[in-house]
């Protein structure tokens, strides 16, 4: 009998960046192409690192919603920027805030959460609340720090990786998290048992090692700086002394142009 309370391995299929919209056959196709790739990995678990829609109306919602209905695992996902808004720098247009959260809710379901599954705990935040100075974000913090305390092995899934090449790097940039809160993260993690932080948002696959593994998954919609290359997932084999990654490529309809 297996006891529910010591990590079992388990596969994870990770994805990100579907950029679903009802105006655009490419993204969709090759999403549902990669959905059923994925589900041939037989997965325990599907994780998705944002930017779900392209614009995260309620159309756009209701197609990402419909898409995951022939998963047979469960599914947990998180808000990229496409979904309700980039970080916030200088109060411009097209920034998160409330309201997007609000209606992201509405739409989606949670920006954060936390599920335990065979022992291992995943922690999904909301990336772009990060230093917002928003109500929210307190929550999320205070939540955050509750989910860390918990005696389990922890993957932490969110959109915006808080580096690309070097915890040093500077802010002020689309790409990254602001270097404050990202030393906060690093530092709060450590010796938490974060096997990995995973995001997307890059468009690319990104790998570095530091106080954890820090994983940016390759997009399925279009790569960068090529939109033609790169579209694939990743399978994660997960066990109390290894993770091991493969990745798999889909077909990119943009070279069909």
């Amino acid at each position: 009998m297996i006891n529910p309370t010591i990590p079992q391995p388990i596969r994870v299929v990770v994805m990100s960046d579907p950029h679903l919209s009802c105006q655009n056959e490419r993204h969709l196709q090759q999403w549902q192409n990669a959905l059923l790739m994925a589900k041939n990995q037989a997965p325990d678990l599907y994780l998705i690192a944002g930017d779900l829609t392209e614009k995260g109306l309620k159309e756009e919602a209701e197609l990402f919603k419909q898409s995951l209905a022939g998963l047979d695992k469960p599914c947990l996902f998180v808000p990229g920027n496409h979904d309700l808004g980039n970080k916030r720098l200088n109060g411009k247009e097209g920034e998160i805030s409330s309201l997007k959260i609000k209606n992201y809710r509405t739409n989606f379901g949670p920006d954060f959460l936390a599920k335990n599954y065979f022992g291992w705990q995943f922690i999904c935040l909301n990336s772009q609340l990060l230093q917002s100075g928003l109500k929210e974000e307190k929550k999320q913090w205070e939540f955050f720090k509750d989910q860390l305390a918990i005696d389990c092995p922890k993957i932490i899934l969110m959109h915006t990786p808080l580096y690309i090449n070097s915890p040093d790097e500077a802010g002020g940039s689309y790409w990254n998290a602001e270097p404050e809160i990202r030393q906060e993260m690093l530092t709060i993690i450590r010796d938490k048992q974060v096997l990995a932080l995973i995001s997307g948002h890059l468009h690319r696959l990104v790998i570095n090692q530091g106080v954890s593994l820090f994983l940016s998954v390759p997009p399925l919609s279009f790569g960068l700086p090529d939109f033609h290359l790169g579209q694939s997932f990743l399978t994660l084999d997960l066990d109390l002394r290894n993770l091991h990654w493969e990745m798999h490529s889909i077909e990119s309809l943009y070279t069909k142009i």
